[in-house]
Order: structure tokens, then sequence, then C-alpha cells
């Protein structure tokens, strides 16, 4: 497994002006192989097409037979996040895992088993 960074647009603090291409580089040289799964990590929280992210893997792995994605904040959704996330658009063929933070007075264990019941929704 390999956490890749996360893609920078814009250099900060000393970093070279071809931040974002040389991380896409090495994004690219990572997800290539067609042995590895590629993971991503998306939030509810943004517009998922509109992930650069989603864009790269897509080119590399054109069926989505080997994405699997995490999505966060869930607890935050939009009630039709379930349409929006498993669109054609997004082409995620390995399926989903829904992540969600405890709500108010929730407890950490009604927060998992509501994370379940999203997760087995998908």
């Amino acid at each position: 497994m390999v956490d890749l960074p996360r893609i920078t647009r814009v250099p900060v603090l000393g970093q070279p002006q071809d931040t974002y291409e040389q991380i896409s580089y090495i994004i690219m040289e990572y997800i290539m192989p067609k042995g590895c799964i590629i993971l991503k990590v998306l939030s509810t929280t943004i517009d998922l097409p509109t992930y650069k992210s989603i864009r790269m893997s897509q080119r590399i792995d054109t069926t989505g037979e080997r994405t699997l994605a995490m999505v966060t904040k869930c607890d935050k959704a939009p009630e039709d996040l379930l349409e929006k996330v498993t669109s054609d658009d997004v082409n995620i063929g390995l399926g989903y895992i829904c992540v969600r933070n405890h709500i108010k007075d929730e407890s950490y264990e009604e927060a998992r088993v509501e994370e379940a019941r999203l997760s087995d929704e998908w």
C-alpha cells in the first residue's frame, strides 16, 4: 500500500513551481501497473466528478474494475449522495466504503452501526 500525496495546484512555502506536474507524475507512475488497486478517498462535501484524482484514475482504469472508493463525511451528505457516487460519471467498479463521524449525542458505537448501514446500502 502506498499513500500518495494530495494533488497540489498552487505551490506554497518554497515548493517548486511545477509541484502540480511533479505530484501528478508520481501518482500516475503508481496507479498505472495493472496489478494495483486504486483507493480513492472522497469527501461528500465536494462534487465528486470534479476530483482531479478521479479523472486521473479514469484515464488509467477506464472500466473502474480496479478502483475502490472510501467516501468520508457521509454524515454531511446530501440526500442524493447514493445516486451521485454510483453514477457512471464517477465509475468506481470495486464499490464504496462509507465513513462518518458521530453526531451530537450519538455514541461511537451508534455511529459505526449507521456507517455499516450506509455501506450495506451501497
